[in-house]
C-alpha cells in the first residue's frame, strides 16, 4: 500500500507540474504574447516553449509511468473494457501530449505548417488540450474514488 500511495503523490505532483504549466501558458502567456508584433510574438513563444518543454517532457513521462503503474496494480488493464472511460480519457490526454512534446515540437511541426503563425489558432489549439486536460483530471478524480 505505502508504493500505491508513493506512485499516487508522483502522479499527482507530475499532473499539476505538467497541467499547470499548460493552464499558465493558455490563459497567461498566449494572450499576452498575442498583443505583440509577429516576429516578437514567434520569438517569445519559441523561448518559452522551449524553456517549458524539457519540464514538461519530464512531467510527463513520470505521469505517465506512475499512471500505467498504478493501473496494473489496482485494476489491470482490462479495467478499461469495464467501465474504466475515465482512465481512457487520462490516456489520451498523456497520449496527445506525449506526441505533441516528443514528435511535434522537436520537429518543429507548429512552425512548420504556421500553426505558430496564426495566434488565435494557437491559442485556440491550446485552449482545447487544456479542456481535455482539466475534463481528464475532473474524472480521474471523481472515478478513483468510485463515483462512476
Amino acid at each position: 500500500m505505502a508504493m500505491f500511495n508513493i506512485l499516487l503523490a508522483v502522479h499527482v505532483l507530475s499532473v499539476v507540474w505538467w497541467v499547470g504549466g499548460v493552464f499558465t501558458v493558455t490563459t497567461s502567456l498566449l494572450p499576452a504574447f498575442n498583443r505583440l508584433p509577429a516576429p516578437e510574438r514567434i520569438q517569445r513563444i519559441k523561448q518559452f516553449e522551449g524553456r517549458f518543454a524539457n519540464q514538461a517532457r519530464i512531467a510527463v513521462v513520470l505521469a505517465g509511468i506512475t499512471g500505467f503503474w498504478m493501473l496494473k496494480a489496482k485494476y489491470g488493464f482490462a479495467y478499461l473494457h469495464q467501465g474504466g472511460w475515465w482512465i481512457a480519457l487520462m490516456m489520451l490526454v498523456w497520449a496527445l501530449f506525449v506526441v505533441m512534446l516528443f514528435v511535434a515540437e522537436p520537429l518543429r511541426l507548429p512552425a512548420r505548417i504556421g500553426l505558430i503563425q496564426k495566434p488565435r489558432t494557437f491559442l485556440v489549439l491550446h485552449a482545447v488540450l487544456l479542456t481535455l486536460a482539466l475534463a481528464a483530471i475532473g474524472a480521474g478524480v471523481i472515478g478513483a474514488r468510485g463515483g462512476f
